[in-house]
């Protein structure tokens, strides 16, 4: 899967460019609340949550610097902030795909967004070799960025997977963290660590909205649409058309576990010594290790090249293999009880030095105690015992989107090739 949202911050632009593109973003807002076209929805606000598809865009004129010691917000010149779905912008959803290529992408996605707000006042400044309202997105600072892994599961497999997380802990973040039947949410000040199922989500929040968006599209393009090459002209017939498109996205969303970091300004001003980095200096490698390194904490699976071991027989016989059968009865014991009651149950039987050294040896052998066959009487599960939502998992899903895609609403081919010619 990879890129998802992602906040940019625009190097400073003039007092004139500032107020076109305001006035910009309300006429845009306007148009597209009276045509009905939600393909792309520019706010002004904030976005209400990871699912929001509207792209935030917000000419600041002040910013928060440190004063004195003390962090206060004080006049600036004028700079755009913006933030979008990377991945829905380019592809109408955030199901299927694979958007890679940080720096590419952004340099795309500032590119439309310059587009969408000044159109043929843009495309002139561009094409006469000027760098349009904005500098080249490379300059941009980055301020948030999602990585996110999409895996393929049965639902009777997504739910036991979330049955095994229950008792799962991640370091520091126990008063915010947030377990519900089918996700886990872990906020933090660096990250946010979020595992869901994709199904629940796609029905609350994206199917009425694929709906509208696919209507308008094809009602823009002439008021028909077109299924096998056959013209269909607009009826109940393209409704049910569209219909069918957004069911058969649905069952694939069904069958999906979503993992992802949301790797916040903190993490970013942290890594970079202290200031925030430019899109230039982001590449898919850190990104990557980042949600790597947060889903080991959060699961702690993936340290090892060994296969991950889960059921009672397979962590005997590796912890016996590993550590011998004397350290093994000991570890084995404490994995029973770990798996069985969650780590906080078992924190109070052990000194801290003890939990903890017992606790790492169990990652250093790859033991997992999260959906492991402990108690659980039923010995065929629906949940493959190996699966880790970690990028070398088999089920991770890397298939790319079709330029034919009906659900690909953004235009970048078209406007590579105007730029180009």
């Amino acid at each position: 899967m990879a890129i998802d949202t992602v906040k940019l911050r625009s190097p400073s632009i003039d007092e004139g460019t500032a107020t076109f593109l305001e006035r910009q973003c309300v006429l845009k807002q306007g148009i597209d609340c009276a045509s009905g076209e939600v393909l792309y929805e520019i706010t002004s606000g904030s976005l209400e949550g990871s699912w929001d598809s509207r792209i935030s865009f917000k000419v600041h004129r002040d910013d928060w610097v440190s004063v004195n010691g003390k962090i206060q917000q004080m006049p600036c010149a004028p700079f755009v902030m913006v933030e979008a779905s990377i991945h829905k912008f380019f592809y109408g959803q955030n199901i299927y795909g694979n958007p890679i290529g940080f720096q590419e992408r952004c340099r795309l996605f500032v590119n439309m967004i310059g587009e969408l707000l000044g159109g043929d006042k843009y495309r002139e400044a561009t094409t006469q070799g000027g760098m349009g309202f904005f500098h080249v997105a490379e300059k941009w600072q980055v301020r948030r960025v999602d990585w996110a892994e999409m895996f393929r599961l049965s639902k009777p497999a997504i739910s036991e997977f979330f049955q095994g997380l229950e008792k799962c802990r991640f370091p520091r973040r126990k008063a915010k963290r947030a377990i519900y039947d089918s996700a886990v949410h872990f906020p933090g000040k660096f990250t946010t660590v979020r595992i869901y199922a994709k199904g629940p989500e796609f029905r609350a929040h994206e199917y009425p909205r694929m709906r509208r968006a696919l209507t308008a599209k094809l009602m823009k393009e002439g008021s028909e649409c077109r299924k096998t090459g056959v013209r269909v002209v607009w009826d109940h017939t393209a409704n049910q058309y569209i219909e069918r498109q957004i069911k058969a996205l649905q069952r694939l969303a069904d069958n999906r576990l979503r993992a992802e970091v949301q790797i916040n300004s903190d993490k970013l001003h942290h890594d970079f010594n202290g200031r925030y980095p430019l899109v230039s200096e982001i590449d898919d490698d850190y990104l990557i290790k980042i949600f790597e390194h947060e889903m080991f904490k959060l699961l702690r699976e993936g340290k090892t090249d060994m296969e991950t071991v889960r059921t009672c027989n397979q962590v005997w016989s590796r912890l016996e293999s590993v550590y011998g059968s004397r350290k093994a009865k000991s570890l084995h014991s404490f994995w029973v009880t770990l798996a069985g009651q969650g780590e906080d149950s078992v924190r109070s039987r052990y000194s801290k030095t003890q939990f903890y050294a017992n606790r790492n040896s169990l990652v250093e052998a790859g033991v997992s105690w999260l959906s492991s066959d402990v108690f659980i009487i039923p010995q065929d599960t629906a949940l493959p015992r190996d699966f880790r939502p970690l990028l070398a998992d088999p089920r991770r899903c890397t298939g790319g989107v079709s330029n034919n895609s009906i659900f690909n609403f953004c235009p970048v081919e078209s406007f590579d090739q105007r730029k180009a010619a």
